[in-house]
């Protein structure tokens, strides 16, 4: 049966009340474990400079030529060499899993960093298929003096002592960023 429009006018509706409490405690709870947790993050970044090129410094530096280490990453090796032939260029046959051996080209560049030990510029060189775990892991490998690695010594210009170098290469500087090849 229908109640009359006048019956409906005179009756009370109950508004709903929201019960806000619980939602709140769990939004003070998620909050203070946010802040708790993220003292423990910790943001690790590798500074990685863009190429400049200024025609009169380009023309100084070339007066002398670098050495540009360079380590390309090819499909089944690695190669380690140099442009203006300031180093035998090597060749790291890539693991059986088709990785690149970290192992094997950080003691090829620790025998680099021998003979140039004032170099700290390495130009990377990776294809479109490389991964960025490997570029993570070599990318370390170059930029690291392990501990159980023999003291490298270079003579501070400075002071004119010598003093024990405790990176590799750490300026690494990307090449082929379109990724070609």
């Amino acid at each position: 049966m229908l109640i009359r429009p006048s019956a409906r006018r005179k009756t009370a509706h109950g508004g709903i009340q929201l019960n806000l409490v619980p939602f709140i405690d769990a939004m003070v709870t998620m909050i203070g474990f946010m802040l708790f947790t993220i003292s423990f993050i910790a943001i690790v970044s590798v500074e990685s400079p863009f190429p400049i090129i200024s025609q009169q410094d380009m023309m100084e530096k070339l007066k002398e030529r670098p050495i540009q280490l360079t380590l390309t990453i090819k499909e089944k090796e690695t190669e380690i060499w140099s442009p203006f032939e300031k180093i035998k260029s090597r060749t790291i046959p890539h693991m059986p899993s088709g990785l690149p051996d970290t192992t094997s080209i950080h003691s090829v560049l620790l025998e680099v960093k021998q003979q140039f030990p004032l170099e700290k510029k390495i130009v990377l060189v990776p294809t479109a298929q490389t991964n960025y775990d490997t570029l993570i892991s070599l990318m370390d490998s170059m930029r690291l003096i392990n501990t159980t690695d023999p003291p490298i010594y270079a003579k501070n210009p400075a002071t004119g002592l010598d003093e024990v170098i405790k990176d590799l290469f750490p300026e690494v500087v990307f090449g082929n960023l379109l990724g070609d090849s």
